[in-house]
């Protein structure tokens, strides 16, 4: 049996008999981990609030063979998630990108720019509340680092390259936008001019802020120029039809979460 030490972010806890705690945790090296706490729920001092959703903590954990339940010896916070439960908006946000990186990664794949972005995530929900362009500004940057990025750039049947007022076609069968002479033999969703070359927008200056270039903007407070009342609701819509579609997973948290975006 190994002792192993890591840093990781609680994603999930329930009760297990009298005195034990399940706990999901994804890791910095090891990626998402499903552990056992002992007597967790039995001694008011043992992990104290340490296991909490949304904390990141340092971890020492047993395992056996490398594979399975782990066992968690030891825990301490770097950061709690104080701020976090301080508004319904906030816990729910907080929760949608827990959700995301547990529905989406598999058990023990190593993610270490993931855990970074997720521990960022967190970090500034603790001290605002996100505005639905922070929100997408995310969801794309996770999505990249996955590998499963929509294609708002060219049209994903003939890849002809179009200008930002012509792309307003898009099918999520297909995974991106799509050419006037492409749209009419393909399934697809007609949107607002704006709409996809905004999310295209947010989807650059994530890739700046990748490369360091100056370009690079942050999220919604500094004012992208496509915002506009109907852009948000539509947006949500491609980027949920695009996830259920491709990646078969329907968010439970983003239910609640989209009635509170304003």
């Amino acid at each position: 049996m190994a002792l192993h030490k890591d840093e990781a972010i609680v994603l999930f806890k329930r009760s297990y008999g009298e005195s034990d705690k399940i706990i999901r945790l994804f890791t910095l090296t090891s990626g998402k981990v499903a552990a056992i706490a002992k007597g967790a729920n039995k001694s008011q001092k043992r992990f104290a609030n340490t296991l909490e959703p949304f904390n990141r903590i340092n971890v020492e954990y047993f395992e056996k063979y490398g594979r399975g339940m782990v066992r968690i010896e030891n825990a301490d916070i770097i950061k709690t998630n104080s701020g976090i439960e301080t508004s319904l908006k906030k816990a729910c946000t907080a929760g949608f990108f827990v959700e995301f990186v547990d529905r989406l990664t598999k058990e023990r794949e190593r993610h270490e720019d993931l855990f970074n972005v997720l521990a960022e995530i967190l970090e500034d929900i603790r001290g605002a509340e996100f505005t639905y362009d922070d929100i997408l500004h995310y969801q794309l940057r996770m999505l990249g680092i996955l590998g499963f990025m929509p294609n708002f750039h060219a049209c994903v049947y003939c890849g002809q390259t179009m200008t930002a007022e012509k792309k307003i076609f898009f099918s999520r069968e297909r995974g991106g936008v799509l050419c006037h002479k492409c749209a009419p033999s393909l399934p697809h969703q007609v949107c607002a001019e704006g709409v996809i070359e905004g999310i295209a927008s947010v989807q650059q200056a994530n890739d700046n802020k990748m490369q360091g270039s100056q370009a690079a903007c942050g999220c919604a407070e500094k004012g992208p120029a496509y915002l506009n009342n109907g852009f948000e609701k539509a947006a949500q819509d491609i980027m949920e039809g695009f996830m259920t579609y491709h990646l078969d997973v329907e968010f439970k948290s983003y239910r609640i979460l989209k009635g509170l975006i304003v």
